[in-house]
């Protein structure tokens, strides 16, 4: 909590100029480059908590006028790397004893941001005297995308993976794309859904072959996660792996197995007929 303490500056019927608390989140709370984010930026009249107010002068009547403050105007200047795009609010009206306004902010961060906190400058007017006091809102920004890593294959005809959200914060949506020439998946999309920090997932594809061919050599699979950072799409980078099919004995032919059984008892018919004639 950051408190703006507005003192007045000469003998007035408001002997105070009230304490403004900020409050403020950013949603996504963690940016990746290309995102739009919104800022909340709560405003709430704390003179209460603060012991103002509690004197009368002449030519007031109401205690509540000694504890209320006009805002009439703030500011929120962007950097080269994160540009704000909502304009400006102006006369925003008095807020009174323990009141809070909330305004948004819509962000953008460019394409090319880097990591780390980019602190933005916000400025508050108000008060009887027309003050303006300066803070900083940060807002941070991490390019992690959602990871793919192979896991241990436990169904033969199958693939599994492991995936990981390595950010802060939560994603949403998140789906995992199979890709193959030549290759069935099942599922052919694995949705996920929300996925908090740190959180992984082990899931499974099962590989079949298109057609009525079967696969005898191993394949280059590709994957591919899809998801939301608040409301922006993102898309990881391609995860490459080598799938090697089953081994399938070959199937055996009745016809031919037929043959080489007639083909056995025939020398052995013979020679039993021979050992009778004998007798």
């Amino acid at each position: 909590m950051i408190s703006l303490l507005l003192m007045s500056s000469g003998a007035s019927a408001y002997i105070y100029h009230m304490p403004v608390n900020i409050h403020s989140t950013v949603e996504p709370a963690v940016l990746m480059p290309g995102d739009d984010a919104v800022i909340a930026i709560e405003l709430e009249n704390g003179a209460a908590n603060y012991g103002a107010g509690g004197e009368s002068v002449a030519g007031t009547s109401a205690h509540s006028m000694l504890i209320s403050t006009p805002l009439n105007a703030t500011r929120l200047t962007g950097t080269d790397m994160i540009g704000v795009l909502t304009k400006d609010y102006r006369n925003l009206g008095m807020i009174g004893p323990t009141d809070r306004v909330t305004i948004y902010y819509k962000i953008r961060a460019s394409d090319n941001a880097t990591r780390g906190t980019h602190l933005l400058d916000f400025e508050v007017q108000g008060g009887y005297d027309g003050i303006t006091i300066h803070r900083t809102i940060p807002v941070k920004v991490d390019p992690a995308a959602v990871s793919l890593t192979r896991a241990e294959d436990t169904t033969l005809g199958t693939v599994n993976l492991n995936v990981a959200n390595p950010r802060e914060n939560k994603v949403n949506a998140v789906t995992i794309i199979p890709s193959a020439n030549g290759v069935r998946f099942s599922p052919e999309e694995y949705y996920i859904g929300t996925m908090d920090p740190d959180e992984v997932f082990t899931i499974s594809f099962k590989v079949d072959a298109m057609g009525q061919t079967e696969l005898n050599a191993p394949l280059n699979l590709s994957f591919v996660a899809r998801f939301k950072n608040g409301e922006t799409w993102h898309e990881s980078e391609v995860y490459e792996t080598r799938y090697s099919p089953p081994r399938v004995e070959p199937k055996r032919n009745n016809l031919v197995i037929a043959g080489v059984a007639v083909l056995l008892l025939i020398p052995a018919a013979y020679i039993y007929r021979r050992k009778r004639l004998k007798v």
